[in-house]
């Protein structure tokens, strides 16, 4: 698919989001609301990605999908799960069982993991990327059996999957409890089939549309809070609402294209992987917001750049790098 340089300037503006929501900025208490974004524009991508090769082949080959994913996610995670177990018994002390976390991390069970046991502790952010990989391993299979359907059943199919995953996280939240329905891959679905929706409609919306798409975004990433329900509900549809009108209008605002922007975006897989351990050492070290959000916010970038520029690259195929940066929770 053609590659939009405005689309990596979301990835970049959501991983600020989550990291000031982490490093509890002021004003940013609901900026957990940032991995919301970056699941509707991965189910975007990966989407338009698959779809494009459906029409150019005739099929999908879900075995090549599966490795390119291996290829994109695995390497840089090995190398921050490895650094890791390096330092961790070191920074954060016997309390954790840190050995235990890596591989819950390594086997992308975090999400569950946090849902029903808490677990991992110091690598709980992993959750969201436990989540995208299980919506990597099997919406492939269901997208096949879609494409088979009439252009306009397979809007109406995806439409119904996105209320009835709604429908799903508040019936779950009525019942469980709200770190579950927040951890939970079932519950979070949502985000990601809305952003498969919009793959496949491919609505022309502007540039107005996207900036009013950032002013709600914004208007939840202030609102919303954690334990909130309505966080978890009305809140959280219209963050995947309003992303939706961001990642289809992006295009248009040539501001999220700039160079330095952009480059964040290639990073922000990285920084998503890295960030959370330096916040959580510095938050309890007592560091006021700003010294946490700089400090931890520069040695993400500083960690994700050297992975990026040498373990990242050496892994991803030729074709992956000509067809430009794919697109995954931050940074699919």
């Amino acid at each position: 698919m053609q590659y939009v340089p405005a689309l990596d300037g979301v990835r970049a503006i959501a991983v600020l989001v989550v990291l000031a929501f982490h490093a509890r900025v002021p004003g940013f208490n609901g900026g957990f609301l940032g991995v919301d974004l970056f699941f509707v524009l991965s189910g975007y991508l990966i989407t338009r990605i698959l779809a494009e090769e459906h029409r150019h082949r005739g099929s999908i080959s879900i075995g090549s999908f599966y490795l390119r994913r291996l290829r994109r996610l695995y390497p840089a995670l090995l190398l921050f799960v490895g650094t890791y177990l390096l330092v961790a018994e070191t920074v954060f002390g016997n309390r954790v069982n840190h050995v235990r976390d890596a591989i819950v991390t390594t086997l992308y069970l975090s999400d569950y993991g946090r849902a029903f046991w808490r677990v991992p502790v110091v690598l709980q952010h992993t959750w969201s990327l436990a989540a995208e990989e299980h919506f990597y391993l099997v919406w492939p299979l269901l997208l096949v059996g879609i494409l088979k359907l009439a252009p306009r059943l397979r809007i109406a199919s995806l439409a119904l999957l996105f209320v009835a995953a709604t429908a799903w996280r508040w019936n779950v939240l009525g019942e469980g409890d709200w770190l579950q329905t927040y951890y939970r891959f079932d519950t979070r679905l949502s985000g990601l089939v809305l952003g498969a929706a919009c793959a496949l409609w491919k609505p022309q919306f502007g540039g107005t549309a996207a900036l009013a798409g950032w002013a709600i975004f914004a208007w939840c990433v202030h609102s919303a809070h954690w334990y909130g329900r309505d966080s978890l509900m009305e809140i959280a549809l219209a963050a995947e609402l309003s992303a939706a009108l961001i990642i289809l209008g992006a295009q248009h605002l040539k501001v999220f294209a700039s160079g330095p922007l952009t480059w964040l975006g290639r990073m922000s897989y990285g920084i998503y992987l890295w960030h959370y351990p330096f916040v959580y050492w510095m938050r309890n070290e007592g560091l006021h917001w700003s010294i946490t959000f700089l400090a931890a916010g520069g040695a993400a970038i500083t960690c994700a750049a050297l992975s990026y520029y040498t373990i990242e690259r050496t892994f991803r195929s030729r074709r992956a790098r000509r067809a430009g940066p794919p697109g995954s929770a931050a940074g699919a």
